[in-house]
């Protein structure tokens, strides 16, 4: 009993961290966005199931791409990821209630256990997601 396939929007201004995360996620449908500009046209669009954004990128930050998600799609699941995990920009994103924050490096299996968790919840309590730990 198959479902249909969610899609996923992944923000990264890294090639290398798309084109990885993108490879990572194979059973989903992904589409890549190269920076926070382009992120916040492709949510214009459509609607994603999960969002999986840097926060850290030139002219419009991962942050800006987070709260116009949430303020376009309420229901959007949202994922950060940061080489950057600053408190004050995870406490901003987590104020937006995303569903997880994944401090790089982070694993495959790490990755992978967060969209599953993300996608299939009905709302997010990201304060049980900081880090992406939990026991991964």
């Amino acid at each position: 009993m198959a479902t249909a396939a969610k899609s996923i929007l992944v923000v990264d201004d890294e090639s290398v961290m798309r084109d990885f995360l993108a490879e990572v996620l194979e059973d989903y449908i992904v589409e890549k966005a190269s920076d926070g500009d382009e992120a916040i046209a492709r949510i214009k669009e459509k609607e994603f199931d999960l969002i999986i954004t840097d926060m850290k990128m030139p002219r419009v930050s991962g942050e800006e791409v987070v709260k116009f998600a949430r303020e376009t799609y309420p229901d959007s699941k949202i994922i950060v990821i940061s080489g950057y995990s600053s408190l004050g920009s995870v406490g901003n994103a987590l104020g937006y209630g995303i569903c997880a924050f994944l401090s790089k490096p982070f694993t495959i299996k790490q990755l992978r256990t967060e969209v599953e968790k993300s996608i299939n919840a009905k709302g997010c309590d990201s304060q049980n997601n900081v880090g992406g730990q939990n026991g991964v």
